[in-house]
């Protein structure tokens, strides 16, 4: 062999090793808090800087200091954003204050989750999972900058408001009752938005199971959905911004003289939100009074049963897809009554990938959803893509559920 020739294979040898190495340490190494003293201590500062994150970020802390200056505040999730300055001011008062608390509270159980997280399920607090979480939302949250800057969506978004201002208005509702049927309205879209993130391929794989990904479910390791226009079909994005501003100009709702309706809404918004807790979920099978609410509130233990990975809560592809009441559920055959013992959670496969690091869990959905594509017929395409979520085309890749 000529140096020359050596030369040229060591050039080629160097970059394939590099790519490797880079495969092994950032797709296949998982996260682990196990190893050398130096490796440790990292892993302790990140799981700080993660858990930093998480409560600022994903929980709202940072909008603490933005909050007696807000200008409009949403009292239930999916209800359009109430203008103080149209309330009377004492009433305006006491919704701030009541936003507060509901931030105020969120952090108060996430950080009783890590506290309690092995007394309530007899396992350790998932610190690597909590790690790889914080990472993939940082990412997953920037989305919605992406989508909601683009120029084109902008514009969609527009002449879609713009047809809207032609459709006549029937009936008008305003007070109490206008709240309450701007709440139950929202929480129908949310509902089915959720079940087709659960039953459709594309919005499945490509979006949803992300927040599904996790056998250690608690409020500090719950992943958020992409927060693109598209995929986050089951925050109810493309339902709750395409079809109820529709329903909500057939039906004038004008929640502005709802008065201490509008204090009891964000009250139940505010014990609904935490809905991945451990800490409440334990308080529930505990205080037997709080489980009354369940006729008519998704509260936390409802939720919670809707990530159960256990094949008798699969009624649907899931159950309990509500957002914030049961009524749906109840009456499309979806509620479940969650078990007085914790469930556990996560995908029903037995052999899912939980893609405990980064760059697995944000990339692999994809890379999946397109060696599928190109393994297949092009007929094989629209099942492949809009096709049932459990749907298996002739030539089939390793898919979770």
């Amino acid at each position: 062999m000529t140096d020359k020739t050596a030369g040229s294979e060591a050039l080629l040898y160097n970059p394939l090793r590099s790519l490797f190495w880079l495969k092994r340490w950032f797709w296949d190494k998982e996260i682990s808090l196990h190893g050398g003293r130096l490796q440790i201590l990292a892993l302790c500062l990140i799981s700080t800087a993660a858990l930093l994150l998480e409560l600022a970020y994903h929980h709202g802390g940072l909008g603490l200091r933005d909050a007696l200056a807000q200008k409009s505040l949403v009292v239930f999730y999916n209800v359009k954003a109430v203008v103080l300055a149209d309330l009377g001011p004492s009433i305006a008062s006491i919704l701030i204050t009541a936003a507060i608390c509901r931030t105020l509270f969120g952090l108060v159980i996430a950080l009783l989750d890590l506290a309690m997280y092995r007394k309530i399920t007899g396992r350790p607090f998932d610190w690597e999972g909590m790690i790889n979480t914080a990472a993939v939302n940082g990412v997953f949250l920037l989305t919605v900058v992406f989508t909601f800057t683009n120029p084109l969506v902008a514009s969609w978004l527009e002449g879609y408001m713009a047809l809207l201002d032609h459709v006549p208005t029937l009936v008008h509702f305003d007070g109490a009752v206008a709240l309450i049927l701007a709440c139950l309205l929202g929480d129908f879209c949310f509902y089915w938005s959720h079940r087709f993130s659960h039953k459709i391929r594309f919005f499945w794989y490509l979006g949803h199971i992300n927040h599904h990904r996790n056998r250690e479910l608690c409020q500090l390791t719950q992943a958020v959905d992409p927060q693109s226009l598209i995929l986050d079909t089951a925050g109810g994005k493309v339902f709750v911004l395409l079809f109820l501003p529709l329903v909500t100009k057939l039906f004038s709702l004008d929640i502005r003289d709802s008065g201490w309706a509008l204090i009891a809404i964000i009250v139940f918004d505010t014990w609904t939100d935490p809905s991945h807790s451990v800490a409440l979920y334990y308080l529930e099978t505990k205080l037997p009074f709080l489980r009354h609410f369940r006729k008519v509130l998704v509260t936390p233990a409802v939720h919670y049963t809707h990530h159960s990975r256990e094949e008798r809560h699969n009624i649907s592809d899931g159950c309990n897809f509500g957002a914030r009441t049961t009524l749906w559920d109840r009456l499309f055959g979806t509620y479940v009554e969650p078990p007085q013992v914790l469930p556990r959670t996560g995908l029903f496969s037995d052999t899912a990938d939980y893609c405990r690091t980064p760059l697995r869990f944000l990339f692999r959905p994809w890379i999946l959803m397109l060696k599928e594509l190109g393994s297949n017929k092009l007929r094989y395409w629209p099942a492949i893509l809009f096709g049932h979520a459990s749907y298996k085309p002739p030539v089939p890749l390793q898919t979770e559920r």
